[in-house]
Parts: structure tokens; C-alpha cells; sequence
């Protein structure tokens, strides 16, 4: 747990347990860190009472503020939080139960102490292989909920392309600085493939400022801010490093490159191997467009691989995960069943 949770825990706690005194604590809030939590949440909370966003982000408070939903700022003092975290020390009182969903596809990174999950009541995992790993590592409070975020993009029709309309290649890259990413292979010659091809890129928030300044300044691409999902579910062929959007490039079932990443102190190798199965990999740039033609040519050549990749990801992709996740929460605060 870090240093601030037992720092601030003597007063949140003593507060707490005076604002109880005066009115039971009964309210359920959702924490939300980044705006990312939002995709996991929205789709299980349409099956639960509305529940209040509160946040700590100056940004985040801002943003929601803009879209018109109502926030608060922290502290608070709830019965029950709920995130997409692992961010127990925002609420650090044992009064108050906490309840997480994993915000990422499988352990495309390895996991962090068990000890950090040991204040949650529950903590809903994508598949039961995702679940195996955490109980292997020592968490003891989770259930299998699914992955909720892709619940809107699921069981959708294709899109309808003009004739001759330019292919279109997402690239994705996790954050420089884990030594995981691929960044480097293509950040300066994304300019040589915008006559043939309409490029989409996403990148980790946490990429280093310089990668994120050439990729706004490079001209006849669409820097991605938001959301990649809608792009993803647009793309022709998806180019990708380690970042768990590997996966959700495999559950819409879409031709996938990889650049081959050493392994880092943070690698899983059992993901490395599973990432070169579905994808064509290459080493260099110039390898690049004869594996999208290729990809372009032969869409379904690896699709029998993700197919048996998305079921060690997920245990269903039937755009229910935010119902089953709804479920599992309202075994423990059934006040939330609409």
C-alpha cells in the first residue's frame, strides 16, 4: 500500500466513522483515475442505479465537467467505491468496501504485488486464465466478470467503404520508458505511408512528451487523444508492440503486424509467444508495407490463431461483460439492481 494510505488513514477513518454517526453511510461513488475507465465502467453501470463519479485528476474533473456528467472531487466519504484501479488508498478506511475491475486486457505486463488487492472486497477479471494468474500471484478476492469495454463494439455490422478508399493501418505502441515499446521503429517515417494509406495512431498516455509532440506535428494522420476502440473496429490491419490493445486488435478479429520486442524485466513471456502466433512480426521498417499488403491480401491468415488467443483473453466476447460485471457487484450491494 503506499506511504500516503497510512498517512491519511487515521483522519479519513475518523471522519468517516463521524459522518456515519450523523447519517449512515449508504452512497456507492465510482473513482475514476483516467478517462480510459470510463469505457470499462459506462457499460456495466447502464445495468446498475446510477452511481456518482468522483475524482482526484484536476484534468479528469475537467473533462467529465465538459461532457456533462456530474463529478465530485475527492475525499469522500462512501459505503462502497468502486474503480478500475487498483487505487485502494483513496478510500483508506476498512469501512469503506472496494470493489475493482482490471481496466487492461490479460497481463500483458506482470502483475503487481498481491498485496495491494488484499483491501477489495471483490475484483472482477476478464477470463478465467487472467483470474488463474492473479490467484497464482496470491489475490484471493476475485471473480471473473469479463471485459466490459468492448461490450459496444461487439456483434456490430461491418462498415460500408467507398470504392477505392484508402486502406486503414492503426499503429499502437505502449510507453517508451518500459522497454516494451515499438515506438522507435516508426515515429519519424509514418510520413512515407500517407499517400497509400490512411493511418490512425494511439499511444500509451504515459509516452515520453518528445514521441507525442512528432506524432501531433507529423501532417495526414489522425493523432488519436481519445479512445482507440472505434479506430481499431475502422482499421484494415492493426500495428502493434506489447500494449495489451494487441488483444482488443484480436477480439474485433483484425490482421495484426508486431515488431519483435526484446524481453524487459516487466515482459511475461508466455505474451510475447502468444503475440508472434496471431501476428505476422517483423524487425525493420522497411519490412512494414509488404506485411500490410500481405495482411490486406489475406485478412483471415492468422484469424483461427486469434480465435484461440481470445479465449485465454476473454471467457465470451457476446457484449455482455458489463451485465455479468453488474451482476457480481450487486451480489455484494444489492441496493444497485435497478
Amino acid at each position: 500500500m503506499v506511504l500516503s494510505h497510512y498517512l491519511l488513514k487515521p483522519f479519513y477513518s475518523t471522519m468517516w466513522r463521524l459522518l456515519n454517526v450523523f447519517k449512515k453511510r449508504e452512497e456507492t461513488v465510482f473513482y475514476c483515475h483516467t478517462l480510459v475507465d470510463m469505457e470499462n465502467w459506462l457499460p456495466v453501470q447502464k445495468h446498475l442505479k446510477p452511481i456518482e463519479i468522483v475524482t482526484d485528476k484536476k484534468a479528469v474533473y475537467k473533462e467529465l465537467k465538459n461532457q456533462g456528467i456530474k463529478v465530485r472531487r475527492l475525499p469522500v466519504f462512501p459505503k462502497a467505491a468502486i474503480m478500475c484501479r487498483v487505487s485502494a488508498h483513496k478510500f483508506p478506511s476498512s469501512k469503506v468496501m472496494k470493489i475493482g475491475l482490471k481496466h487492461g486486457v490479460h497481463y500483458f505486463k506482470r502483475i503487481g504485488s498481491a498485496k495491494y488487492y488484499s483491501h477489495f472486497a471483490l475484483y472482477l477479471y476478464g477470463s478465467e486464465d487472467d483470474l488463474a494468474i492473479a490467484k497464482k500471484a496470491g489475490v484471493k478476492c476475485g471473480k471473473v466478470g469479463g471485459f466490459p469495454k468492448l461490450d459496444p463494439y461487439l456483434n456490430q455490422e461491418p462498415e460500408v467503404r467507398e470504392p477505392g478508399a484508402k486502406p486503414r493501418i492503426l499503429f499502437t505502441a505502449t510507453y517508451d520508458k518500459s522497454g516494451m515499446s515499438g515506438i522507435e521503429f516508426w515515429v519519424d517515417r509514418l510520413a512515407e505511408l500517407t499517400a497509400d494509406y490512411e493511418i490512425y495512431v494511439s499511444v500509451h498516455p504515459w509516452t515520453s512528451p518528445e514521441y507525442i509532440k512528432k506524432l501531433k506535428d507529423t501532417p495526414g494522420i489522425t493523432f488519436i487523444q481519445g479512445t482507440p476502440l472505434p479506430y481499431i473496429q475502422k482499421a484494415d490491419v492493426c500495428i502493434v508492440d506489447t500494449s495489451s490493445i494487441t488483444a482488443e486488435c484480436s477480439a474485433m478479429d483484425k490482421p495484426i503486424i508486431s515488431w519483435k520486442i526484446p524481453p524487459a524485466p516487466r515482459s511475461v513471456p508466455e505474451i510475447l509467444a502468444l503475440i508472434a502466433d496471431i501476428s505476422v512480426q517483423i524487425d525493420t521498417f522497411d519490412q512494414l508495407v509488404p506485411a500490410i499488403q500481405r495482411s490486406l491480401a489475406n485478412p483471415g491468415e492468422y484469424a483461427h490463431k486469434r480465435a484461440e488467443a481470445n479465449k485465454i483473453f476473454f471467457d465470451a466476447l457476446d457484449g455482455k461483460a458489463g451485465e455479468r460485471s453488474a451482476s457480481l457487484i450487486t451480489e455484494l450491494l444489492p441496493e444497485l439492481i435497478p
